[in-house]
């Protein structure tokens, strides 16, 4: 009989078995994997829209430890802000940082807390700052709100007007230590139920932060 292979025996039957052990998490990081796969496959067949290209672009562009940190933030806004969504007041205002090399933190931050980096008729231009010294504290941080945050700044018209419109994208305005200019995204999303509304972000933005972990 001719010698077996190395990594074959037989089996009581007769049969020749490859003697195989997988690590213990293989399972898990196989459907992992196999998730962000079909994730992709969803993408690709649906189409990128541009925000989702030019988002994808930013996130390859970075460095790999520098676009990581940023993901982990991407991944906590997404997880958890459609839990502090409400339909009459909108996208709340939230920072969300690194907090250790595991865990990030996401904290409600009040339009008088922004109005401490500056007048609040000039967020535009000065909401960038406000992550500054949280990225500086822990890595990488993030001012988090809705597109409309300006008519509930300004208090814009009487009920019924513009004022009360909602929110129809987050904006995630991200800083990072090891980055002199740091990339601002915006994150669109469906509300989905009437008796009870909930916040849906679309599938592309799913995909695309996908395609960017698989860079």
């Amino acid at each position: 009989m001719d010698a077996l292979p190395a990594g074959f025996s037989l089996s009581p039957e007769g049969h020749r078995t490859e003697n195989t052990q997988r690590c213990p998490g293989w399972k898990r990081t196989q459907a992992a994997d196999r998730i962000v796969e079909l994730v992709v496959l969803l993408v690709d067949a649906c189409g990128v829209n541009e925000d989702g290209a030019s988002m994808l672009r930013e996130l390859q562009s970075l460095d790999p430890a520098v676009r990581a940190d940023v993901l982990r933030v991407l991944d906590c806004v997404i997880q958890n802000l459609p839990a502090h969504w409400q339909r009459r007041k909108g996208v709340p205002q939230l920072m969300v940082f690194l907090d250790g090399p595991k865990d990030v933190r996401m904290e409600k931050i009040t339009l008088r807390e922004l109005s401490g980096h500056g007048y609040l008729d000039e967020f535009a231009r000065r909401a960038g700052s406000v992550p500054v010294s949280k990225a500086r504290e822990h890595g990488c941080a993030a001012l988090v709100h809705g597109n409309r945050i300006h008519a509930r700044i300004n208090q814009i018209g009487p009920a019924g007007s513009g004022r009360h419109r909602p929110d129809t994208f987050v904006c995630v305005r991200t800083v990072h230590r090891d980055l002199r200019m740091s990339p601002s995204f915006s994150l669109t999303f469906d509300v989905e139920g009437r008796l009870f509304p909930r916040l849906v972000f679309h599938q592309r933005v799913f995909g695309t932060i996908a395609r960017a972990r698989q860079s």
